[in-house]
């Protein structure tokens, strides 16, 4: 039997899906004990007049945000920051197929202090939350990043009448645990659960966060010559033409391909993947991941090995 235009084989092994909707990466970064030694230091001196103690905005938007925040990029020793930065940066690509950041904030939360539900449409395709916040020994209730789950967006799909449903049901509550990288979809609601019980930033909340860049086409040195990169851009553009069929879906995908030393694609796998069915459908995510990834496998370049990152947006 024939297969429809634009239908991938049924010879070909299905795309896996990659990283969706969240993920949480525990023992982030090696030098989060000394970035939270040198947030310390600048509180447990109370009488201290240092201008580095001054650096703190209270920022209170009734019914929506409260907290207390810096410019996360400034406040620790440019050593600390770059490391952080610098791994948040290459796990990104890595991991996401999304390799630049926007600069950080650095906040923390004590008694009243919330972010209710909201969504970072504008931002970035991923957000991230590194914690410094000494989860295990803290004095205080809530902290935890909330996230809407997929039953409460799409609820009455699955509804089932006579079945009780309580917050858990309808939230994803993640514990700001220490050195922990937290990562979402940035479109998904979202918030912070209010803090209560302490009014120490010694005790409080204490959390990196900000957003990934929409990612771009991305390659290996090897293959940044014009020919590769053409051949690259191509590949691409031939993928998203195939893609238009698919009106429906909105999002971001990374595809990764690796190439052996012929030029040919050994690997092609999805790195992360946004996309969702705004009709209700969906079976078309997995198909349109399908098809991009059946379209790469095609792509030629000229010269030896290397990998190349794919990105696909749709609006």
């Amino acid at each position: 039997m024939a297969t429809r235009p634009d239908t991938p084989s049924t010879s070909s092994p299905p795309a896996q899906a990659g990283v969706e909707r969240s993920l949480v990466v525990p023992d982030f970064f090696r030098g989060a004990e000394e970035m939270r030694a040198e947030f310390d230091e600048r509180f447990r001196d109370l009488r201290s007049t240092k201008p580095d103690r001054f650096v703190w905005d209270y920022w209170h938007m009734p019914d929506q945000y409260t907290y207390v925040r810096t410019y996360g990029d400034r406040y620790f020793r440019d050593e600390l920051t770059q490391g952080l930065l610098g791994r948040v940066s290459e796990w990104g690509l890595e991991t996401l197929g999304c390799g630049v950041i926007r600069p950080p904030w650095l906040s923390y939360y004590v008694e009243g202090c919330v972010q209710e539900l909201h969504a970072d449409v504008p931002h970035g395709p991923w957000a991230y939350v590194f914690s410094l916040t000494r989860w295990e020994d803290r004095g205080f209730s809530g902290g935890e990043t909330v996230l809407l789950r997929p039953q409460a967006l799409d609820f009455w799909r699955e509804f089932e009448a006579g079945r009780d449903l309580e917050a858990d049901d309808m939230v994803e509550r993640i514990p700001t645990a220490f050195n922990q990288l937290t990562v979402f979809d940035a479109r998904i609601p979202h918030g912070v659960r209010m803090v209560r019980g302490t009014h120490d930033p010694l005790d409080s909340r204490i959390v990196m966060h900000g957003w990934f860049e929409y990612p771009e086409l991305t390659a290996s040195e090897g293959l940044q010559d014009k020919k590769s990169m053409a051949a690259l851009e191509l590949g691409l553009a031939g993928a998203a033409k195939r893609l238009q069929r698919f009106d429906s879906l909105t999002g971001v995908a990374t595809i990764r391909l690796q190439f052996d030393e012929e030029g040919t694609v050994d690997q092609a796998r999805v790195l992360s993947n946004t996309l969702v069915s705004t009709a209700g459908e969906p079976e078309r995510v997995r198909e349109a991941l399908d098809l991009i990834v059946e379209t790469l496998r095609d792509v030629r370049i000229p010269g030896g090995g290397g990998w190349a990152i794919l990105p696909f947006r749709r609006e």
